[in-house]
């Protein structure tokens, strides 16, 4: 077991999920018991589209990408998990095979629980299941809102919105401006954006020059939030 997981407390992560946040300690107790570790490298897999397997998942370090891939080879990023994030559910409705790509983009820990865990204690606790169902209608609502934006919206206001969502996320204020303290390269972005790293260079330099943002000890810095923010409105395609 690697260091990170022996100072994490399987239970209490558990516990705070929101699949099982409110079952009985019971119920925590006995998904902790089935419940496997396992470290993953970079650009490893936690599952591939297609493949069939029976288990479901929680990040407890590192980051994953879930990935939808094209038969050309096309990928587009619908999200990145961040520890203690759950993926892995339609597994609970059977042997259907996997929609998308699950890449690990920082090496990870990872906590697997099998199905026939949650099969278990879904029978004892049935109320499990509404509390999955919720989040995943919460989960749902959010690729909408990605699906609308790359049906809709142009590259630079797709970029705008997923630097906006991870300075919700990992934002840091500081004297000068808005760190973003998490390390993405443009190829990330080009992913997260459906875009080019071409188109993400050029939009990134024209943010540069007009003072919006830029990149300082690896990490960006957003100086105008509200020109960023100006950006996800519906402008003319890019160039």
């Amino acid at each position: 077991m690697s260091s990170i997981a022996q100072d994490i407390d399987i239970i209490k992560v558990i516990s705070r999920s929101p699949w099982f946040e409110g079952l009985p300690d019971e119920a925590h107790e006995r998904l902790a018991e089935s419940a496997r570790i396992r470290n993953y490298r970079k650009n490893s897999y936690l599952f591939t589209t297609g493949e069939v397997s029976t288990d479901v998942y929680c990040i407890l370090s590192g980051r994953v990408r879930l990935l939808l891939t094209s038969a050309l080879g096309q990928e587009y990023a619908l999200t990145d998990l961040e520890p203690e994030s759950w993926a892995g559910e339609p597994v609970l409705a059977g042997d259907m095979p996997r929609m998308m790509d699950a890449q690990i983009n920082e090496n990870a820990t990872v906590l697997v629980i099998p199905r026939s865990a949650l099969l278990e204690i879904g029978e004892r606790h049935p109320e499990m299941y509404q509390k999955i169902f919720v989040h995943n209608i919460v989960r749902s609502r959010g690729i909408y809102v990605l699906l609308m934006g790359m049906a809709f919206y142009p590259l630079r206001s797709r970029l705008a919105g997923r630097f906006l969502a991870l300075i919700e996320e990992h934002g840091q204020q500081g004297d000068d401006g808005i760190y973003l303290d998490v390390h993405l390269s443009q190829n990330d972005f080009a992913q997260l954006s459906l875009g080019s790293r071409q188109l993400i260079n050029k939009i990134l330099s024209q943010w540069r020059e007009r003072g919006i943002i830029e990149l300082t000890a690896n990490r960006y810095l957003i100086h105008d939030l509200q020109a960023l923010e100006q950006e996800t409105e519906l402008k003319e395609v890019d160039d």
